[in-house]
């Protein structure tokens, strides 16, 4: 501490980013001769081949099985401190969970290089790779490519995705999607319908909003009685398949590496018609670009069309995977807003207020999106798999470790942010010198949309979405919750347990 101490005194005239990096390699510097063995690190007993599995058997473990990972991580941190160790799972790679925001900015900086790792799931990397290795040549996407496979794809739609004219480009067709999605709910309002499928509903408007940015055009999905075998309903049903599947497979001890089981069969074919009826899409797409008699300029072009010109694979996975894993993940964050700001209806109103102004400026939006997703982000966690030893918290960490920084559960600690349970934007706007200012937290505690070179791509299209949606709903809409707080259920990533208790009225 004494040589933190010191580094911090001889470096405060530095840039914060340059500060940490040469703070945090003196420290890792220091604590290699000194660290304990990975083995002695605190954390649940394993069984050979099982691993600690049998702790989490419901009604016999020392843990049992929780309805999030914010509740196991609360656990585990009551348990056993600030480092946990989780033995690996039929050969997957251990786990270490970091509760302090120093101890994985250490790791997650220091891997933080050209292609840092955070493997994807076994079951879709094997199918991409291997099973239908012809199919995707070479082009695994963001969600399961690795190394410099990874950094070049990414560099690849980087300048399509990230450009800030992306906002002006796509808001009037999406205020048309969400006008649309209004009066969609205005019409269900008083249906218990909703209690049970708003979820869908928003899922729905998502994906008619993602696909067209993605491919430039509209897939019908807020049509009234929507088919099942619709295409659009289909993409819905996979993308909440392969969640569920993936649960069961990756979490969950399972012997599909060595023969088939049925949720293996399963996911497979979930994956086949997910790719399909996405490619459908794509195609057609292509082939209205292609059909074009006249040239428009670069800034109207649609992603897909702007990554025709550079990669053709290229662009074919992006705009798969905008289809896969953008379309859930932007609809639990809508749902978690709107549950924010019916349970906190002064909030509502002073956001209405500003919605109503004559030029907005959604400052107060912004803040209301931000201090949700502190509150109830998609992900409850962030990953990286080590590359290399680390020395850090007193002990050594290997390489191939995959290091867990549980940001839910450490956003929801006072010692965080003060009154962290309660839903408060003005943190984010407020002066520095406020004890409620954001900027008081360890810059690592809150990070819904990742961290560094691997943060989400979709982050500025997410935001533009949920803030376009949320001022035409808000501009005609009251909503309320008239239930029980919402509880989060952990599959992969987050949901609402149902039924949902929302009510929408006219607003005045």
């Amino acid at each position: 501490m004494c040589l933190y101490t010191m580094g911090k005194f001889l470096m405060k005239r530095l840039p914060i980013e340059l500060e940490r990096s040469i703070i945090i390699h003196n420290v890792m510097r220091y604590s290699s001769s000194s660290s304990k063995p990975f083995e002695s690190i605190p954390g649940l007993s394993s069984l050979p081949i099982i691993g600690p599995i049998h702790h989490f058997i419901p009604g016999i473990g020392s843990v049992g099985l929780r309805a999030s990972f914010f509740e196991l991580s609360k656990v585990l941190f009551e348990k056993y401190g600030s480092i946990v160790k989780l033995d690996g799972l039929l050969a997957r790679a251990s786990m270490v969970i970091l509760y302090e925001p120093d101890h994985f900015e250490q790791i997650y900086r220091s891997e933080d290089s050209v292609a840092p790792s955070r493997p994807g799931f076994d079951t879709l990397v094997y199918y991409r790779t291997k099973l239908r290795k012809s199919t995707y040549d070479g082009v695994y996407g963001l969600t399961t490519a690795e190394g410099m496979q990874w950094r070049d794809f990414r560099t690849k739609v980087n300048p399509a995705l990230l450009k800030p004219k992306l906002v002006k480009l796509y808001t009037p067709v999406l205020e048309e999607i969400a006008k649309d999605m209004v009066a969609r709910l205005t019409m269900l309002k008083n249906d218990t319908y909703l209690q049970e499928n708003l979820d869908l509903e928003i899922t729905k408007w998502s994906l008619e909003s993602i696909a067209v940015i993605g491919l430039g055009s509209r897939l019908g999905c807020l049509e009234d009685n929507l088919s099942e075998d619709h295409p659009a309903r289909i993409l819905i049903k996979c993308s909440q398949d392969i969640i569920n599947l993936s649960w069961k497979l990756e979490f969950f001890p399972s012997l599909w590496k060595y023969y088939p089981t049925s949720n293996y069969k399963k996911i497979i074919k979930t994956f086949d018609l997910q790719w399909d009826t996405s490619a459908k899409f794509i195609e057609e797409a292509r082939r209205i670009i292609n059909g074009r008699e006249h040239n428009i300029p670069e800034e109207d072009k649609s992603i897909i069309e702007k990554l025709l010109d550079i990669d053709d694979r290229v662009a074919t996975m992006m705009a798969n995977e905008m289809l896969l894993a953008g379309i859930d993940t932007v609809a639990f964050t809508t749902v978690a807003l709107l549950y924010n700001l019916a349970t906190n209806p002064k909030v509502q109103d002073k956001l209405r207020e500003e919605i109503r102004l004559p030029e907005p400026k959604n400052r107060y939006l912004k803040a209301c999106l931000k201090e949700s997703l502190r509150l109830y982000p998609v992900i409850p966690a962030n990953l990286r798999r080590t590359t290399k030893d680390h020395f850090v918290a007193g002990y050594h960490i290997p390489k191939g470790v995959d290091v867990i920084a549980p940001n839910e559960f450490l956003s929801r600690m006072d010692k965080n942010y003060p009154r962290a349970s309660e839903f408060i934007p003005e943190r984010w706007l407020v002066e520095k010198s406020d004890p409620i200012y954001y900027g008081n937290c360890h810059p690592m505690v809150t990070l819904p949309f990742g961290f560094g070179v691997r943060s989400c791509i979709g982050r500025r299209i997410a935001e533009l979405e949920i803030e376009v949606f949320i001022k035409r709903l808000l501009n005609d809409v009251k909503v309320t919750w008239e239930g029980p707080p919402v509880q989060v259920i952990s599959r992969v990533m987050n949901s609402f347990k149902k039924p949902y208790y929302f009510k929408f009225e006219t607003a005045h």
